[in-house]
């Protein structure tokens, strides 16, 4: 899987406002499923059939102003630091080292691209990609 890939949907995807699911579902070239709904947050699983990722995840605020996209590598053709190409992103705004998931910890590098943090968790020894998560928050809060 080239970097160029990754690279190309990760920018297909950073927009400055949450996706909504339908533009999602074009973009991904899937189906989302409702699996969850809170009174913050309605949830959908979706399964891709080709590509660089095997499925994920997304997370929509009801308020459709803040959402999340996690996206799972598939097992056939894992994703490693090395084959990515991060230097799209920018500097590392942030890291966020994790030694409790298992087997062997986590190191996730955090960017942001047009206000979406954007998110590379790698498995700390192996470097294998875990999940890329792209993260919408909400606009600040008008101070009176």
């Amino acid at each position: 899987m080239s970097a160029e890939t990754v690279n190309t949907l990760v920018a297909g995807l950073v927009t400055p406002k949450p996706p909504t699911v339908a533009a999602l579902e074009a973009r991904l070239g899937t189906s989302l499923k409702a699996t969850r709904k809170t009174s913050h947050w309605t949830t959908y699983e979706f399964s891709l059939p080709g590509g660089p990722f095997a499925g994920g995840e997304f997370r929509l605020g009801q308020s459709g102003d803040q959402a999340l996209l996690s996206l799972k590598p598939g097992a056939a053709a894992p994703l490693t630091e090395d084959s990515l190409d991060l230097t799209p992103y920018g500097a590392v705004k942030n890291i966020d080292i994790n030694p409790q998931i298992p087997p062997e910890g986590t190191d996730a590098y955090i960017y942001q691209s047009q206000g979406v943090r954007v998110s590379f968790q790698f498995m700390h020894d192996s470097r294998r990609l875990r999940t890329l998560v792209l993260e919408w928050a909400p606009p600040p809060k008008a101070q009176a």
